[in-house]
């Protein structure tokens, strides 16, 4: 027979469930318990939210290097933009949240951190109705930051073709939590034994991977991304392009601009990168088997990882915790 668990079978059960991620999860605090948790086996959401059964709600991954949260005023824009967009009200005010996130960052006890910021429709019931949720959620997570090697930013990223279609125009500009598109591209990646497949739209023009956007540098010179049609508009990129313009006024790349970029495009490029924020500017050296440029991170990369990197510690988009 099955056994009806009672409330103290439940809570010995969480104590002998544990599997090695729980180790990166330094702090979350949730709306529905009203704090602060540090036991990553009570980090839990109610079954019926909808965030859970139906994907309702919105997300940011926000970094934090040396004790400085990074972009957080970009990404908590484009949160209550995309809150906005499906009618998910915030269930506190921009500031309050502002307060939590640099209050569990604290209580978490890291300098170096990703903080993935939850907002969902909450719970209330199963169906698709979302006026039958009794009131949105939040559920912030501290987790470790894990950085790649820095042999992978000189070497660079083997990446591919994907055969996902990319989102509507209307839902690929939100960060919705409806993400399977996504969680389908980054498994194709990994049955290819690549470390990336970027989308492809039915006009032919690049998108964007599963969680990180794509810009080459052309042969002649010219930094460009992707239109933003069918793209998340990465903060990460955005700013990444803003610091360019040091490069641009050096001489070292001829314009910054947006283009629809199609497969030979980044074929012939002179360098290619992936940007996101637990990336920053990671290189291209290969699609579709095919060499990209010199093959390894080339001098506009380095430069632009460089100047993303000091941008984290001390420029004007660093808060201090």
């Amino acid at each position: 027979m099955i056994p009806v668990l009672t409330t103290s079978d439940i809570q010995k059960k969480i104590s002998e469930h544990s599997y090695p991620a729980q180790k990166t999860y330094l702090a979350m605090y949730s709306t529905w318990w009203g704090g602060i948790i540090k036991d990553p086996a009570m980090m839990m959401v109610p079954i019926d939210d909808h965030l859970v059964h139906r994907g309702d709600g919105v997300f940011e991954a926000i970094k934090v290097v040396d004790g400085k949260v990074y972009l957080m005023e970009e990404h908590l824009k484009r949160l209550e933009s995309s809150a906005q967009i499906i009618g998910l009200p915030l269930p506190m005010p921009l500031e309050n949240i502002r307060n939590v996130l640099l209050e569990t960052t604290k209580v978490s006890g890291t300098e170096n951190a990703v903080l993935r910021l939850y907002i969902s429709r909450g719970p209330g019931h199963f169906s698709t109705n979302p006026y039958d949720s009794i009131g949105s959620q939040m559920y912030l997570v501290v987790t470790h930051l894990t950085r790649l090697s820095d042999q992978k930013y000189q070497d660079g990223v083997k990446i591919g073709k994907s055969k996902i279609p990319p989102k509507e125009s209307w839902l690929a500009k939100i960060k919705t939590c409806n993400y399977l598109p996504n969680v389908m591209m980054k498994k194709e990646s990994v049955d290819r034994h690549l470390d990336f497949t970027i989308g492809i739209d039915h006009q032919g023009f690049l998108t964007e991977g599963s969680t990180e956007n794509i810009v080459i540098v052309d042969k002649d010179g010219n930094l460009l991304r992707p239109e933003l049609r069918q793209i998340l508009k990465g903060t990460t990129m955005i700013r990444t392009l803003e610091l360019a313009d040091s490069l641009l006024k050096t001489g070292k790349i001829k314009s910054i601009s947006e283009k629809n970029l199609t497969e030979k495009d980044l074929q012939t490029a002179k360098e290619a990168m992936m940007i996101g924020t637990t990336l920053d500017v990671l290189p291209v050296s290969e699609y579709e088997g095919q060499k990209i440029g010199e093959g390894r991170q080339g001098p506009v990369a380095k430069e632009l990882l460089s100047l993303l990197r000091e941008d984290m510690k001390s420029g004007p988009k660093a808060t201090a915790i």
